[in-house]
């Protein structure tokens, strides 16, 4: 492994450390969640309002703004030494403004808006979903502000409080939680205040680490003002090209976002509880997706940024490549683990208090319906990052479209085709399908580029090595589920809890073992730069 991918496999190994810290603590919050409120009609309310908050924080928080901001301070810095503290001042000036703005017509629009959202949920349960949304709403300027920040820490390879600052969001809204067990206020009005208080926590932490982390601005004293003007306008060029590329770079990032909110529409066609069936599973599965896609798109962006700002195509195609090949590698085993514990699993962990055994049946058949879009949600991540550091923002958003109006159309088709018991699947299932749309447009994006850049897609995830991934992610998803199944037949089902981690353990076993024995040349070497060996 190069000193590159040696460099991508520590910071992915780290980031993903904290990712897999903070989506702990927010299963444990939405645990929480489940046994206070249930799954009925509060919680589809609650559901359906935190969903554009939530959205926005993964769309500005895990990579969509971010990426697109990173990618432009890289220029900057690389054009002007020093100038990325002046280009991030007048984005902040500029996009606070707008956040107002926007801040202002949501907290007016609540009703109109939700009724978009979740068109289905009725009169009683479009109410509470507007006030409890404009509880929700402050967190939108708090996100915003923080996406500049993490672009500004990334941008400079400081990846520990972009990294951190969602344990803190998660652990201000524990607290919210066992305020709401202690009875110091209705579940839903609480979990929906903390949403804006964590929120803001967590841009504090990231602004101090931003302001610490930027240079001071190149003195002025010794140009004309003539440069100065000039530098002052190059600046404004800079942040204005920003912002207008920013509604394509938003919109292509958040594929994964608006398909969901696309099935979420659908979902409250259906039954009572589908739309919180489909947020605990879709939040179940984000744990594997964003330790692994999510940290590699922004751990291999900075530098993928570079070599395109440089022109090293081979290094730019090396780079992706391999991002590329251990995303799909431990995507399919994560989904693979998924699909064999996911009964147990969300029985567990979500079984208790108001939350009965329909909505743990519905929540189940709706994980398993997202594992197919998983290994799809994990490529793309990678592939985004690609596309914004070579500048190819309007593919991305056409690709995001792609994936929106798939996910709707396939969403209604199928909740009409499934009987009963399975409709429940449906919305899920849509999403699977406009993940694949957006990774397929993804990838077309940057093989359109191919002769223009020289890169080497062709290469960059090979048949032999998918192969490779499947056959380990079956092995480990067998052992997963066979040995549930022994422990259960041996009467350990009263305390099925301890089945699972031997359960984990053997097919993460099982795994390894069938890598060592095909003799996969990416785990042998992130293994050997994890080590710092060559």
């Amino acid at each position: 492994m190069s000193q590159h991918g040696s460099s991508l496999a520590r910071t992915s190994l780290f980031l993903g450390g904290c990712t897999a810290l903070s989506r702990l603590m927010g299963l444990l919050r939405d645990m929480a969640m489940a046994w206070l409120v249930g799954g009925g009609l509060a919680a589809d309310a609650l559901v359906a309002a935190m969903r554009v908050p939530h959205m926005l924080r993964r769309l500005l928080a895990e990579g969509s703004l971010s990426m697109t901001l990173t990618a432009a301070i890289v220029r900057q810095e690389r054009a002007c030494p020093g100038g990325d503290r002046a280009l991030t001042r007048a984005v902040n000036l500029r996009l606070g403004g707008l956040a107002a703005l926007l801040l202002a017509a949501g907290w007016l629009g609540a009703p109109w808006l939700l009724e978009l959202i979740a068109p289905g949920l009725g009169a009683e349960g479009a109410g509470l979903a507007a006030t409890l949304f404009r509880w929700c709403l402050p967190y939108a300027a708090a996100a915003v502000m923080a996406a500049v920040c993490m672009a500004v820490l990334h941008s400079r390879g400081a990846f520990f409080w972009p990294a951190v600052s969602p344990v803190l969001f998660n652990g201000v809204l524990l607290l919210f939680a066992v305020a709401a067990a202690l009875g110091y206020g209705a579940p839903a009005f609480l979990m929906a205040a903390g949403l804006t208080c964590a929120g803001v926590v967590q841009w504090g932490a990231q602004a101090w680490a931003a302001f610490r982390a930027m240079p001071p601005a190149p003195a002025a004293e010794g140009l004309s003002p003539l440069r100065q003007a000039a530098q002052r306008r190059r600046i404004r060029r800079a942040a204005g090209d920003c912002l207008r590329r920013m509604p394509l770079g938003i919109m292509g990032a958040a594929a994964p976002q608006l398909a969901t909110l696309a099935a979420m529409m659908v979902a409250s066609f259906g039954c009572v509880g589908s739309v919180a069936a489909l947020y605990y599973a879709e939040r179940l599965m984000e744990l594997p997706l964003g330790v692994v896609g999510v940290c590699l798109g922004m751990a291999c962006l900075p530098r993928l940024s570079r070599l395109a700002a440089e022109g090293d195509w081979p290094g730019f195609g090396c780079q992706l490549g391999m991002a590329l090949r251990l995303a799909l590698l431990f995507s399919l085993a994560a989904a693979a683990g998924l699909a064999a514990v996911g009964p147990e699993l969300v029985d567990i962990l979500l079984g208790h208090g108001a939350f009965g055994p329909d909505a743990v049946r519905a929540s189940v058949l709706a994980l398993w319906a997202y594992l197919p879009g998983l290994p799809a949600c994990a490529v793309a991540r990678p592939l985004l990052a690609a596309c914004n550091a070579v500048g190819a923002w309007r593919a991305t958003a056409w690709g995001a479209l792609a994936a929106v109006l798939a996910t709707t159309a396939a969403g209604f088709a199928l909740a009409h085709a499934l009987p009963l018991p399975l409709d429940v699947c449906a919305p899920a299932l849509a999403v699977s399908v406009g993940m694949c749309v957006n990774a397929l447009f993804l990838w077309r994006a940057l093989r359109h580029g191919r002769t223009r850049r020289d890169l080497p897609l062709g290469r960059l995830l090979p048949a032999a090595s998918a192969l490779r991934a499947c056959a380990a992610a079956a092995a480990a998803g067998l052992a997963a589920r066979g040995t549930l199944m022994g422990l259960h037949a041996l009467a350990v089902d009263s305390v099925h809890a301890l089945a699972l981690p031997p359960a984990c353990a053997a097919g993460v076993g099982a795994w390894f073992l069938t890598l060592a024995v095909l003799r996969d040349e990416d785990v042998a070497s992130l293994w050997r730069g994890l080590r710092g060996r060559p």
